[in-house]
């Protein structure tokens, strides 16, 4: 039944790891800080996010899919793409920190610690994944420390830049044969840069989709809200991140694997072998999803109650990512490599979900709304695998049945015990 040995077993409990020290740490937080302080920190992390994509390559997929893709050439040559990439991120955020602070975000606040903050995507050039859990432990132990004494983000964001900084320089002591090396090989980065013609237009959509929300929320709400729906968003990213990394670095390696080796079986294979797969990042969402308000009143302070909603809605995209994101790594392994700008396109469009709910309900109709804003590339990609004979309906409605039953249980249960927590907190 568990594969202790397996892909999927270590990647789950690697960011199981993670996610307990980080759940832990903002526990700990928020009994310190006050919501504006997750509102800060949840305005400089947008702003990263928004620099890191504009010159998104994401030559990973190109890496595991080529046969070529281990060799030497390629994997130094995609570092040092990588490397200056991240140096013009840096200079460009450590320049522009004071316009960006005060004209876009009306909060000058922000403009001495986003430069500090720069500084991660230089270090973030230079790590591994090796030893992430040993690094977010000692950051989250600083942060809460250096908190403790502060009482304001600074603590947030020295933690940050130390987890990227520790992580980076243990890994590679440990294993110093994943040190990376420059060198630029043409024919390398021809074909590296040839695949993102799809990639970087999407990545673009993908930094549009993902930030819209924080980008327009103080223009709608205020900034203890943004940092409730930050905090949420903590949660949510730990499991969205789990479903991610779980689809590309498992799934997808063997949806090319099963293509490659008999592409008339690969359909089958690829919902009869990867069952637990399935099972593991469907799991998750869907059962914090039912018990959001729970699990927010037992971790944080009742002035963190409303979170509860907004964890709510997004595990409901999170469940959305968990079906779209296998079939579109399927797809991708299949050679249909238009999906990545395409099923972009498709969430774009699923941004007027939030507009609506915003004019109809307000700050709740805002979340849902951005979670359904995951539903139409979803109807996309099982469109396209049923045109190109890849879309099995039974196993994706068991999926289907699978969520609701795993969501009304949670549901059920965590309204009893959250009965009951508020009558022992009162």
């Amino acid at each position: 039944m568990i594969n202790l040995k397996g892909d999927l077993f270590a990647t789950s409990a690697s960011f199981a790891a993670q996610g307990i020290i980080r759940v832990g740490s903002s526990m700990v937080l928020t009994r310190i800080l006050l919501p504006e302080a997750y509102g800060t920190v949840t305005i400089i992390t947008s702003i990263a996010f928004v620099v890191s994509m504009l010159a998104d390559t994401n030559v990973t997929l190109f890496i595991i899919r080529d046969k070529n893709g281990d060799e030497p050439r390629y994997l130094n040559t995609a570092f040092t793409i990588g490397l200056g990439r991240a140096i013009i991120n840096c200079a460009a955020i450590i320049l522009l920190a004071p316009v960006i602070a005060s004209r876009v975000y009306h909060a000058p606040m922000i403009s001495a610690p986003l430069r500090v903050y720069a500084l991660t995507f230089i270090i973030s050039a230079f790590q591994s994944m090796y030893a992430e859990s040993a690094a977010t432990f000692v950051a989250s132990a600083f942060s809460i420390v250096y908190c403790h004494f502060s009482r304001d983000f600074w603590g947030i964001i020295y933690g940050i830049l130390m987890q990227r900084a520790v992580m980076t320089v243990w890994s590679f002591y440990v294993y110093p044969e994943s040190r990376p090396r420059l060198q630029f090989d043409r024919g390398a980065a021809i074909q590296l840069l040839g695949f993102t013609k799809y990639v970087m237009p999407s990545s673009l959509l993908t930094l549009a989709l993902t930030q819209f929300d924080k980008v327009i929320f103080l223009r709608l709400f205020n900034l203890t809200l943004l940092g409730l729906y930050g905090l949420a968003s903590n949660i949510a990213s730990q499991i969205e991140a789990l479903i991610s990394k779980i689809s590309q670095a498992v799934l997808y390696p063997r949806c090319a694997e099963y293509v490659r080796a008999n592409p008339d079986t690969a359909v089958l294979s690829y919902y009869t072998k990867n069952t637990k797969l399935f099972a593991n990042i469907l799991l998750l969402p869907a059962a914090v999803g039912g018990a959001a308000h729970l699990v927010i009143a037992i971790l944080y302070p009742p002035r963190y109650a409303e979170a509860g909603v907004v964890l709510q809605a997004f595990m409901l995209r999170a469940v959305f990512a968990a079906l779209a994101c296998p079939a579109e790594d399927f797809l991708i392994a299949a050679g249909e490599f238009q999906v990545i700008l395409h099923g972009n396109v498709f969430r774009t469009a699923g941004m007027a979900f939030a507009l609506l709910g915003y004019y109809y309900f307000g700050f709740v109709g805002f979340t849902y709304g951005t979670a359904f804003g995951g539903l139409p590339p979803l109807i996309y990609y099982w469109s396209l695998q049923h045109k190109k004979g890849m879309l099995i309906v039974k196993y994706e409605a068991y999926k289907i049945l699978f969520v609701l039953v795993v969501a009304l249980s949670s549901y059920a249960i965590s309204s009893v015990l959250h009965s009951l927590w508020r009558d022992i907190r009162a």
